[in-house]
């Protein structure tokens, strides 16, 4: 039942995405000691087609190699898109039956690994292919699999988590994920000698307050949760959400958690939590899933590994003016140690922040390129921010 879950989730990102706009590039902006340029980049794929179905959710970009690797599920299909020449490289056809099969049940993401090692990930099943594209380990996220820290009862791993760019750990959140349950905190997996380390992160309570769930009936309802976030910055792993501006750290020396919030001069710092809770109509629904969304929203981190910085673009609807109502789009930068540097609001209406989902996002050569919708065609919005003592 949790695969046909997840299905359907990924099928209502497919279903509920805004339609694509156009942006108006390129631009330089300007202020004080910072300065970028935004402009749009286009894939030239020859005479292949791009599987787009997924908007890139099943892809993973390799820093060390500068490739997007992008994943079509259903034949194993893998595309490597190299970020340099802004092309369709080539595309390795993997085995779905036999002894080197990535598909048990449905493939839902990839990891290049810096040592050339290829992980799929489905739900609860991990696979591992050398370089030579030989299956030589396979993962199953319960606990008569893993040692060390145990699973409480009632409780999963998410195996949609994120793997790291040596291939040696997988980080993902833990919990009971049926409806009303609770995440608990995240799970560190140790690919080499298949250990469980659980990091219990009191965070879920106020993330659910967000939730907006419309009951029809008995036993039929929907729901707009809010998102989170992991990011990976070597053993340490980073947790951010949808709904507020703060971050909770991982730090693996130390076996601690640290807890940062920040503050924003440009939008709010969290989402209001009011809204309706007693929905039974889908009108209802969608006119306060729309309110939420036009609050405040914080996109995942991003790291730029050669800056030692990260990025992280947020949105909020400007409302002080009810004849042009626009949202405003913010980029923040944090330096190394996650401290605030900057944040900048962004002077075109670019379309960072999907309605539902935040699109593919990741830094190349000191770029940010995040997926732009376009119909049969991969396109990214690019920006190139640049400090002036640099």
């Amino acid at each position: 039942m949790k695969l046909f879950y997840v299905l359907g989730f990924f099928l209502l990102l497919a279903s509920c995405e805004e339609k694509p706009v156009e942006v108006q590039l390129p631009v330089a902006n300007v202020s004080p000691g910072f300065n970028y340029v935004l402009d749009t980049v286009h894939i030239n794929s020859g005479d292949d087609n791009i599987y787009l179905e997924m908007n890139l959710s099943m892809s993973d970009y390799s820093t060390k190699e500068g490739f997007l690797y992008n994943l079509k599920p259903e034949n194993a299909r893998v595309e490597m898109i190299n970020m340099e020449s802004l092309s369709l490289d080539s595309v390795i056809n993997y085995k779905v039956n036999g002894p080197n099969s990535v598909k048990q049940y449905f493939p839902f993401g990839i990891k290049k690994t810096n040592f050339g090692d290829t992980f799929f990930k489905e739900y609860r099943v991990i696979h591992k292919l050398n370089s030579g594209g030989q299956k030589i380990d396979s993962y199953e996220l319960i606990n008569r699999e893993l040692k060390g820290d145990r699973l409480p009862f009632d409780t999963e791993i998410d195996g949609l988590g994120e793997i790291s760019p040596d291939g040696s750990y997988l980080a993902s959140f833990y919990g009971n994920f049926k409806v009303g349950g609770s995440v608990l905190g995240i799970a560190k997996v140790n690919l080499s000698d298949k250990s469980l380390k659980l990091i219990p992160i009191d965070f879920w309570d106020k993330l659910k307050k967000y939730t907006i769930t419309v009951n029809y009936d008995i036993g039929r309802r929907n729901s707009s949760p809010e998102l989170k976030f992991l990011l990976l910055n070597g053993p340490d792993i980073i947790l951010t959400t949808s709904a507020s501006n703060e971050l909770w750290y991982y730090d693996a020396e130390s076996d601690s958690v640290i807890h940062k919030t920040f503050h924003s001069n440009i939008t709010a710092d969290q989402k209001s939590g009011k809204y309706r809770q007693d929905i039974t109509d889908q009108g209802r629904y969608m006119y306060w899933v729309k309110r939420k969304n036009d609050e405040v929203v914080f996109g995942p981190l991003v790291k730029d590994h050669q800056a030692q910085r990260f990025y992280r673009y947020s949105r909020e609807l400007d409302s002080s003016d009810p004849q042009k109502l626009h949202y405003v789009y913010v980029l923040t930068v944090f330096d190394e140690k996650l401290e605030q540097i900057h944040e900048q609001k962004l002077d075109n209406s670019i379309p960072i922040m999907g309605k539902y989902f935040e699109v593919k996002t990741f830094v190349h050569n000191g770029s940010i390129y995040s997926y732009l919708q376009k119909e049969n065609e991969l396109a990214f919005i690019r920006l190139k921010p640049n400090f002036d003592n640099e």
